[in-house]
């Protein structure tokens, strides 16, 4: 017969096994999820590099930039938010402009969508 500090301490260390289970998938899962967000960006990256690449003058951006947003809003673009958030987004970055350097605006885009 076991008494009640004994009783208790088997049963609270069955509890602790279970809450460290319970951490320790919760851990694994976090772990994994950080690396499927990882990969995401990366691909993101990659993605923006490659457009970057084709991108030499203002009105490349303009044509890559409305693309993407045609991507992401689909349906429920708004034409004039899009044509004001790409002007903004020269205008913003006049030195990017001026310099050729199309990777930082479409890094800038792609910022604006949450990528």
């Amino acid at each position: 017969m076991q008494n009640i500090t004994e009783y208790l301490y088997e049963h609270l260390n069955e509890a602790d096994d279970a809450k460290i289970k319970e951490l320790e998938d919760k851990v694994n899962q976090a772990e994994k999820d950080a690396k499927a967000a990882k990969k995401k960006a990366d691909d993101a990256d990659k993605e923006a590099s490659k457009a970057a690449e084709s991108i030499k003058d203002e009105k490349s951006f303009r044509d890559y930039a409305e693309n993407k947003f045609k991507e992401v809003f689909g349906d429920k673009l708004d034409e004039k938010k899009m044509k004001e958030t790409i002007d903004g987004i020269l205008s913003d970055n006049k030195d990017a402009v001026e310099a050729g350097d199309w990777g930082e605006l479409v890094g800038i885009l792609n910022k604006s969508f949450g990528k």
